[in-house]
């Protein structure tokens, strides 16, 4: 098959969005498909070729700007672009590209629809009133209930989010997960000499934006009560992002310096040591922007348990209770008593972390994930053909 991906952001620019485009054309590749990517080039993105090649992926990223923050403008795309291709396969939000594509091109549409629009409480660590970020919010959903349905066939990756989503509950989708290549991490696990599974220290490890909706403040706020237990503790945070200078005031307010690192943006090699020496990682995110959380796939792919917030999506990842633990939401004190259950149990550690890399290699693997996503290009085409499904 011929397959376009229209995606509003795209490596170098990172978040789970992109991550799952970048992966799942490369396998698709892998399968034989001709896969082009159309992608924005905004200011995060300028250092990057307006096209190239990666792994056998055609990019192409067209000129754009942020007309606001995480709403890309490209106007120079035009549908003729898309001519010949099978598949227009379009990941939102934002669904600008559903609005320009679908129901008006002869090529089957297919949306990944990753998350609703939803804005976090505060930025830059500075308050929005909730009259702003609600009226923002409906607004976002009645245009995507308006144009989404006009896709052939809609994905998401889990069914507790899609039937929690205020724009997707009542529509018919596709439930498909999203996957990881842990033969990567087990690569670069080799290459350094370390075991998954004998070399975990008392580390706690977080890796994603520092944005208010990732939660690091709560983990952060459940540290003085993780120490109590196990004073030799280390919490470990990689990425960055606008709440960094919030979250460093906040950690110099409790006296941890000691006790937390930065890591920034980190390689393959630091990511899967960092993840293999940990005894637990945590996503303590707060609302539905986390509709998945591939960092999870890759803590289980390392032997490491995972401590999540119980939010839709992001709970329908690990197998509760045996490759890791949910936790309510924006709760310290139960962050930091499921940390303080794992981080001191060594054998509890091994058994979740094994759990959790059965489940990555049963479930989470590209190559099967890949064969379920051709099946919906396949209904898809059929549906635009007027074919009865599977033919």
């Amino acid at each position: 098959m011929k397959i376009i991906m229209l995606t509003p952001y795209f490596y170098p620019h990172t978040g789970g969005t992109e991550k799952y485009v970048k992966d799942l054309s490369i396998q698709l590749v892998k399968n034989g498909h001709d896969v082009t990517v159309f992608a924005t080039n905004v200011p995060r993105a300028k250092k990057a070729k307006k096209e190239e090649v990666i792994d056998g992926v055609k990019i192409k990223r067209l000129p754009a700007f942020d007309f606001l923050y995480y709403l890309p403008v490209a106007w120079s795309f035009k549908r003729k672009m898309l001519e010949g291709a099978d598949i227009v396969h379009i990941h939102c939000p934002p669904h600008s590209f559903v609005r320009s594509v679908a129901g008006k091109i002869k090529s089957a549409v297919v949306t990944t629809f990753h998350c609703d629009i939803t804005i976090t409480g505060q930025f830059f660590g500075i308050p929005i009133p909730s009259f702003i970020t609600h009226g923002f919010e409906s607004l976002m959903d009645w245009y995507a209930r308006l144009w989404l349905p006009k896709a052939d066939e809609i994905i998401s990756t889990s069914e507790s989010y899609a039937s929690t989503s205020p724009v997707i509950h009542n529509m018919r989708r596709n439930i498909i997960p999203i996957g990881v290549y842990h033969d990567k991490l087990d690569e670069s696990i080799r290459k350094q000499g370390i075991d998954p599974i004998k070399d975990k220290k008392k580390q706690i490890l977080f890796l994603g934006r520092l944005a208010a909706n990732k939660g690091v403040n709560f983990l952060v706020a459940a540290m003085p009560k993780i120490l109590a237990a196990h004073p030799d503790a280390k919490l470990v945070i990689c990425g960055e992002g606008e709440e960094k200078p919030s979250i460093v005031s906040q950690i110099k307010k409790l006296g941890l310096e000691s006790s937390i690192t930065f890591y920034g943006t980190v390689n393959m090699d630091t990511l899967a040591s960092l993840y293999s020496t940990s005894s637990v990682f945590v996503l303590p995110s707060i609302n539905r922007l986390e509709a998945f959380g591939i960092v999870q796939l890759e803590a289980m792919a390392c032997h490491t348990p995972v401590v999540a917030a119980d939010i839709p999506g992001v709970n329908s990842v690990m197998d509760i209770g045996k490759s890791g633990l949910l936790v309510p939401k924006q709760k310290p004190d139960a962050i930091a008593d499921a940390v303080i259950k794992i981080i001191g149990n060594p054998e509890l550690i091994a058994s979740m972390g094994k759990r959790g890399r059965e489940l990555v290699e049963t479930k989470y693997d590209w190559p099967i994930i890949s064969k379920e996503v051709e099946a919906v290009y396949r209904k898809a085409i059929a549906k635009k053909k007027g074919l009865p499904a599977g033919r």
